[in-house]
């Protein structure tokens, strides 16, 4: 039976607003029960992913139809053009079972907003899995249903506990602009975008100290020539006058030593 077009309209959506940063969990409560054509049969959201999950995904084809190459055959989504945010949902998922990775033991961390020519809007996350960063870039359309829900502890017993939260957030954001290709593009894009748990790079104050450095290095230099130039004029201060240089080239070269990563990344 097709859904009546209210059953439609209850399901809610990504939407267009931008999400909170943190991290979230999977939560197909509310579209295990729509319906789904599996190789044009009537089936539902909750059966087409436990088929897929029970399956070894070899490979994901998509053009006019979502075609899944498993080890017993393949399994074809297809329906009309408004029922496509229910299949991307449902091949971004397969994108992990194609892994060996069950979703529901994944948490994924909400990262950018993205518009796009015709007002669409694009949400992205990376996912976190079995202690490392599984996918880097996870895209959820403003269209497709809000399958994701914040991971959150309403009435934690110990009060320690939303510390540790916060804490674990700000350990994978980190991570995820430190160690990933995607996370570095984010805080090398020359717009700017929002850094979460993470402070970018200022360019300017680094020259700046750069140039800083640089100076004080050249101001102490000329502080040990001077002693020289005046032994040289004054050859009778010349013991005296030595004693200064390498005094002053001493500390010239304590200064050299703590400036020596200045600048660099």
């Amino acid at each position: 039976m097709e859904p009546s077009v209210d059953n439609k309209a209850k399901v809610q959506t990504f939407g267009q607003v931008s999400l909170s940063p943190g991290a979230y969990i999977l939560d197909l409560s509310a579209v295990k029960e729509l319906p789904v054509k599996m190789n044009g049969q009537p089936s539902t959201f909750a059966d087409v992913y436990c088929k897929l999950r029970d399956s070894e995904i070899r490979e994901i084809r998509s053009f006019f139809q979502d075609t899944y190459v498993t080890e017993e055959g393949e399994i074809h989504l297809d329906g009309q053009i408004e029922e496509w945010p229910l299949r991307a949902t449902m091949r971004e998922l397969a994108e992990f079972f194609q892994q060996g990775i069950n979703p529901n033991e994944v948490t994924w961390f909400f990262y950018m907003d993205d518009s796009s020519r015709d007002d669409d809007t694009s949400h992205t996350f990376f996912a976190v899995h079995n202690g490392k960063v599984v996918m880097e870039s996870c895209r959820f359309s403003s269209n497709e249903p809000l399958i994701l829900k914040r991971k959150v502890e309403d009435e934690p017993i110990w009060r320690s506990h939303q510390c540790f939260d916060e804490a674990f957030e700000a350990y994978w954001y980190r991570k995820f602009y430190t160690e990933t290709l995607m996370g570095q593009l984010m805080v090398l894009r020359p717009d700017k975008p929002i850094l979460y748990h993470y402070e970018r790079p200022e360019n300017d104050n680094i020259e700046r100290r750069l140039q800083l450095a640089t100076m004080r290095k050249t101001y102490r230099l000329l502080w040990v020539a001077l002693p020289l130039l005046v032994a040289l004029a004054f050859p009778s201060l010349k013991t005296y006058m030595a004693s200064a240089a390498a005094v002053l080239g001493a500390r010239f070269l304590w200064l050299w030593w703590k400036t020596r990563k200045v600048g660099r990344f």
